[in-house]
């Protein structure tokens, strides 16, 4: 039977699920609260009880669905049968590159996530978020192995969190000067030039 805190981590998943379709579907600006509280079949007050306004659930959006971006690469990650023989850097381009491909397939979440990330960010890695915590962990404990200190490894992964989501969106939305394909080997050499920069700082 689960238990007070799943039921409430299912009901908020439930209402960013539904409000991301609704977003995507007819845009944040034709969305309103009626229209995701209705899609995901809840009282218009328990919306109120998970997120302040529209703004905060579309915030709240952005973190939820790049961490489960970051999962599911990492979870690939792991499956690959070379996965523990890999250096950080190797891994860290595997996850790049599978970042790349899933948003260049899904540009739709490119245009959610696009301008965002430093909030997903912030979100993912703030201290009282036991959501992404096991995620935060595994990423750490992946840099703090390799040499890094804690304060250096929070400081590089941001940083390219940013520069590959920032990068990535702008190439696969046609905002940027550079399409994906060109832009790619430069951006992976500029992620292993960062992970180079301050290791045993």
């Amino acid at each position: 039977m689960p238990t007070v805190d799943e039921k409430k981590n299912q009901k908020r998943r439930q209402i960013l699920d539904a409000a991301s379709s609704l977003f995507l579907d007819k845009s944040f600006a034709a969305t309103a609260i009626d229209d995701v509280v209705k899609m995901a079949g809840i009282a218009k007050g328990t919306f109120y009880l998970y997120f302040k306004d529209k703004y905060d659930l579309l915030d709240q959006i952005v973190s939820y669905k790049s961490a489960e971006m970051l999962n599911n690469a990492i979870d690939n990650l792991k499956k690959s049968e070379d996965a523990d023989k890999l250096t950080l850097s190797e891994k860290a381009l595997y996850i790049a590159d599978l970042i790349m491909d899933y948003l260049e397939e899904h540009k739709e979440l490119a245009a959610l996530l696009n301008k965002n990330l430093v909030y997903c960010f912030k979100s993912i890695t703030a201290a009282d978020n036991p959501e992404y915590s096991q995620l935060m962990e595994s990423i750490m404990k992946a840099f703090i192995n390799e040499g890094y200190s804690e304060n250096g490894a929070m400081i590089t992964a941001y940083i390219i969190t940013d520069m590959v989501g920032s990068v990535c969106c702008d190439a696969v939305l046609g905002t940027g000067p550079y399409s994906l394909d060109e832009i790619r080997p430069y951006l992976k050499s500029a992620v292993t030039a960062v992970l180079e920069a301050h290791k045993n700082d």
